[in-house]
């Protein structure tokens, strides 16, 4: 079966030194972002994130594509988590949502912290390090 991510290996190939993802100072090429994602993908079937299972991203940041390629590499899907929500709406969402796993922002941890345990589903947290 064919899904998002044999097409985003195949522009890696195809071009694979060229910029893929600008944000500030940061500069990924195709390959770049294509390891990275890989080696996530890798971190997440490590954690039993598999075919079908859904996997929170918060914030829009350079490792929200990258996290958003590795579940589609594993075939997982990525919901969209709106990381200004507060922590009621969080816990709809999650729930809702049946969450496994949630990437987020390190200085989000009080919030995630607040809800998680209420959701059953939620089994895998990915803390991005954002210096706070």
């Amino acid at each position: 079966e064919f899904n998002l991510a044999d097409l985003y290996e195949s522009v890696a190939a195809a071009v694979p030194e060229r910029e893929a993802l600008v944000c500030g100072q940061r500069r990924l090429t195709y390959a770049q972002l294509d390891e990275r994602a890989n080696r996530l993908a890798h971190h997440f079937v490590a954690c039993g994130i598999g075919a079908g299972d859904h996997v929170g991203l918060s914030h829009n940041w350079t490792e929200y594509i990258e996290a958003s390629r590795a579940a589609y590499k594993v075939r997982a899907v990525p919901i969209n988590v709106n990381y200004r929500d507060v922590e009621e709406e969080l816990a709809y969402l999650f729930d809702n949502a049946d969450l496994k796993c949630l990437v987020y922002h390190r200085e989000f941890s009080d919030k995630v912290a607040a809800v998680a345990a209420s959701v059953n589903t939620l089994e895998v947290f990915v803390v991005v390090d954002d210096g706070v």
